[in-house]
């Protein structure tokens, strides 16, 4: 007879393979602008090595370039001379940097959400049940073919 439930990792193991490395973390890719790999850098060494996978790729990139671009209004905002605001078009001007960095702002929030990288986002027990879950060697159709 069969054994019921789950598997366990042991009897799962495929003999000859070796598991992937618990240290491992995901790299940014080369298309990234230098300041983009550092912030995908400092965020991914923050996590837990098996935190993202390559299916966070995506939503990682556009995190760093909502950070990135936030960063470059919050330097047009700050040398913003206070006295264009007496000109209508200089106040123009003011309301839409503050709008496109409100934008910037809410739309990295909400990638650092669905990322689970917010202060509210790391719980403990939800890390160290990722950390459990998280695979320890390649899936059978991932191995090279000899």
């Amino acid at each position: 007879m069969a054994q019921r439930g789950r598997k366990s990792a042991s009897s799962a193991m495929v003999v000859g393979v070796a598991p992937l490395s618990t240290t491992q973390r995901l790299a940014p890719p080369a298309h990234l602008s230098a300041a983009e790999q550092t912030i995908w850098a400092d965020l991914v060494g923050d996590q837990p090595a098996g935190a993202f996978t390559v299916t966070h790729g995506p939503l990682l990139e556009q995190y760093c370039r909502h950070i990135v671009q936030s960063r470059i209004l919050a330097d047009e905002i700050l040398n913003f001379d206070r006295a264009w605001l007496a000109d209508d078009e200089g106040l123009k001007r003011y309301d839409k940097l503050l709008g496109m960095a409100e934008r910037e702002g809410r739309a990295a929030s909400s990638l650092a959400t669905r990322l689970r990288i917010t202060r509210q986002a790391i719980d403990q027990q939800t890390v160290a049940r990722a950390m459990l879950n998280a695979p320890k060697s390649k899936k059978p159709w991932e191995l090279p073919v000899e």
